[in-house]
């Protein structure tokens, strides 16, 4: 979990679009080396006063996950939006709040 995104997407992204229809949804795969619980996930939304859903990644699927051309990705950051027809409208490797409001508007208005 990102101590830094996640209260911003809160605020930012979560409770400024959530009564439009748009769902954030964390992902916790464990930890950058491992090792976080369930409980220390729990730990951490009830601290930080996250509302958006959190998932917990305890099978480690997430860090099987690779890039183009095969390549392993780090698991931090890694942003998706989803558009209504369930294809993929941005993505990012680094967290850009202004940018996925830009998206979030665009796709509002189609």
């Amino acid at each position: 979990m990102c101590g830094l995104e996640f209260p911003d997407l809160e605020t930012k992204i979560w409770q400024r679009y959530r009564a439009q229809g748009v769902v954030v949804v964390g992902l916790d795969p464990g930890g950058l080396f491992g090792g976080e619980t369930a409980g220390l996930v729990r730990n951490f939304i009830r601290q930080t006063g996250i509302t958006f859903p959190v998932a917990f990644d305890h099978k480690g699927s997430y860090k099987r996950f690779k890039g183009l051309g095969g390549q392993a990705l780090a698991p931090f950051p890694l942003d998706v939006i989803i558009d209504k027809q369930g294809r993929i409208a941005f993505v990012s490797r680094k967290y850009e709040a202004k940018r996925m409001q830009r998206v979030i508007e665009r796709l509002l208005k189609n």
